[in-house]
């Protein structure tokens, strides 16, 4: 359906319009909305209090500061695209809360190369204070992912992000990071990032937000953020965990979506023990999860495929595969 961005920036900006309410307007107005002046004669025809309350002057404003964001992107190398634009990828369009609720980003503001929406995604996440031995396996299931054209996609924090941003920059594949903040370089966060995103851009990979030039990071963003990793994604990869912490909003994206769920086994009692593993074997035994080893990858690429192409779970029995 035609609407330009700038129209979708100026819905977003308005006060008690969500996305929700957004994607119902865009239904409502059959024949599209091209411009403000479209926009002002559509809100008249609108019943209701929230619609009402909202004036012409409102609109103008709010159109007003969505072109001057959208020009300060620019300016920034940031592009915008919307739900409704060929380039939004549909598995998003699926994405949803922890809870099973259907919640898609009706904007997304990016950096980088779109066409690498067009690979499959595998979320590849953690604590942000992974042992040794997590390094080593977020960075060994993050290469081996990418080199079988998967999109490693994460949220750019210290730690298991990092691990799989590099995995797949090492292995010459691609990359998508997640940010709760905006996306001009004085917004990246973590500082300690900064080259990491900017390694990624040039590689072909992909920065994307649902927050404008000069939005801060912020807890609500974090948290946010986290049901887009597992939204883009075929499966999610948990490097470490505990049993508490900010993976777990992702893994509960993940499994309200029924999407596989891999975490990854460690043999070395120090690792097991460890307070910030001690989530992977809680999730294999109370979530469901497939334990993943370097001998079960070609397996988890199976269940992937399986789900991928939406077969019933039964016909294949995938737990079989994983008989360690």
């Amino acid at each position: 359906m035609p609407i330009p961005s700038e129209i979708i920036l100026t819905l977003k900006m308005l006060k008690g319009i969500g996305n929700k309410t957004i994607l119902k307007l865009v239904q409502q107005a059959k024949c599209g909305i091209n411009n403000l002046d479209e926009l002002i004669c559509f809100w008249a025809t609108l019943k209701g209090k929230t619609f009402e309350k909202i004036t012409d002057d409102d609109l103008v404003e709010a159109y007003r500061s969505a072109i001057r964001i959208i020009s300060m992107s620019s300016e920034h190398g940031i592009g915008v695209f919307t739900y409704f634009d060929d380039s939004y990828p549909n598995i998003l369009k699926e994405c949803t809360d922890e809870t099973g609720k259907l919640d898609p980003p009706i904007l997304l503001y990016y950096r980088g190369n779109l066409d690498v929406l067009k690979a499959p995604g595998v979320a590849v996440i953690g604590t942000r204070e992974p042992t040794e031995n997590g390094v080593k396996a977020g960075l060994y299931f993050s290469e081996q992912f990418a080199a079988k054209g998967y999109n490693i996609v994460s949220g750019l924090a210290i730690g298991c992000d990092t691990t799989g941003h590099k995995g797949a920059l090492q292995a010459g594949g691609i990359t998508t990071a997640f940010l709760a903040n905006g996306l001009d370089w004085d917004s990246i966060y973590p500082k300690e990032n900064l080259e990491l995103a900017k390694r990624i851009v040039a590689n072909n990979g992909l920065l994307l937000s649902e927050y404008p030039v000069g939005q801060s990071c912020g807890t609500y963003g974090l948290v946010a953020r986290d049901r887009l990793q597992a939204g883009l994604s075929l499966a999610t990869i948990v490097i470490q965990t505990g049993i508490s912490g900010g993976t777990m909003h992702a893994v509960n994206a993940t499994i309200a979506s029924k999407k596989p769920l891999f975490v990854v086994r460690y043999n070395s009692p120090t690792d097991k023990e460890h307070e910030k593993v001690l989530g992977n074997a809680y999730l294999v035994k109370e979530k469901g999860a497939y334990p993943l080893q370097s001998t079960t990858f070609d397996s988890a690429i199976e269940i992937i495929n399986a789900s991928r192409k939406r077969e019933p779970q039964s016909q294949m029995n995938p737990k079989s595969l994983f008989d360690l």
